[in-house]
């Protein structure tokens, strides 16, 4: 298989295992991060792009996450 195809399958099997979690679309911002610290972390998937990311037995969850090397930046909880 090449790279494009493993590229292709993997969008695939995505769209289609957030469709059936009914998570909507894991390709809008960073969803597909915030759908996976759920999943981790055994949160429920917020069914919304704006508010919490994940729900769990304490209620609410917000994540962050980064790509860097430092965390680097100010939440001041408006999106």
């Amino acid at each position: 298989m090449t790279t494009a195809e493993k590229f292709k399958q993997g969008w695939g099997l995505m769209m289609e295992a957030c469709s059936e979690g009914g998570w909507g679309d894991p390709f809008s911002y960073a969803r597909s991060r915030e759908i996976l610290m759920a999943v981790e972390l055994g949160h429920k998937v917020s069914d919304t792009l704006s508010g919490a990311d994940g729900i769990d037995e304490d209620g609410e969850c917000e994540y962050k996450s980064t790509i860097g090397k430092r965390i680097s930046g100010t939440y001041n909880g408006i999106s």
